[in-house]
């Protein structure tokens, strides 16, 4: 065989080769090939503007479950708040469920829920969900101790 052909080939060869990485490659869902190094998959970027509008939710529901309190023997006021800042938090995980502070909605889900009396197991699924899905969380010390606390109530009432 010449040196010419020889080179033709293997640029002919090359260009195949490449056309099947760039085939193989889009068939392959970008989640998958995008990793950091030793965190996982790298998530898409988020909408800034449903961002702050998230955070702007967040934010409103933790003034009025924390700051806006009714008279302790207004039922119907404290079930109208935490129906409002339940509404709050879940119009945040149904309208941006990439929330980067998604890890204090579900602990806040679990405060009002707590405070309701009634959803005792919402509010533990909703910590345990935070230290399951966010070990990492700035929150965690206050889910573990609130997690325990259901525990011993749960105890308590068993006992």
């Amino acid at each position: 065989m010449k040196p010419r052909s020889f080179i033709r080939l293997s640029i002919l060869f090359s260009g195949v080769l490449a056309l099947f990485n760039v085939v193989a490659a889009a068939s392959v869902p970008v989640s998958s090939i995008q990793q950091g190094p030793g965190r996982g998959p790298v998530s898409l970027p988020s909408d800034p503007e449903l961002e702050k509008q998230s955070y702007h939710n967040l934010e409103v529901a933790k003034y009025y479950f924390y700051k806006r309190k009714p008279d302790k023997k207004d039922k119907d006021g404290w079930e109208r708040l935490n129906k409002a800042v339940e509404g709050r938090l879940m119009e945040i995980l149904d309208s941006n469920p990439n929330f980067g502070r998604t890890d204090d909605v579900y602990f806040m889900l679990g405060e009002v829920y707590k405070e309701d009396g009634r959803s005792g197991q919402k509010a533990i699924q909703y910590w345990t969900r935070v230290t399951k899905e966010y070990p990492d969380s700035a929150l965690k010390a206050d889910v573990q101790k609130r997690l325990e606390e259901a525990k011993t109530q749960n105890k308590d009432k068993k006992g």
